[in-house]
């Protein structure tokens, strides 16, 4: 099995409203805005991005009670949108405020 891990520090961006597939499991898309500086071919480069993400079950809930410009860390894989798209989300498997 290959592996699809990700682990993003940063602050929730965008927060929609926490709403419930038609099987009444919560669900909440957000947006992660993550800024550091990373090492790159032995060069300091700044990084700054925001990461569309989706959250189910308990973690939507979390997400859903925490304010806008909450501090988290996420772990969670990295999906298309939808079959038809090539945009990626980032799937939270576990959440950490920090």
């Amino acid at each position: 099995m290959e592996t699809n891990r990700l682990t993003l520090t940063g602050v929730v961006a965008e927060p929609e409203a926490l709403r419930y597939t038609p099987a009444g499991v919560p669900l909440v898309n957000l947006h992660i805005r993550h800024e550091s500086q990373q090492m790159e071919a032995g060069v300091v480069r700044r990084v700054n991005v925001e990461m569309a993400a989706v959250a189910i079950g308990e973690i939507a809930q979390g997400i859903s009670a925490l304010p806008g410009g909450s501090h988290i860390s996420v772990e969670g894989f990295l999906a298309r949108k939808s079959p038809q798209s090539n945009q990626i989300v980032l799937h939270i498997c576990s959440l950490k405020t920090v």
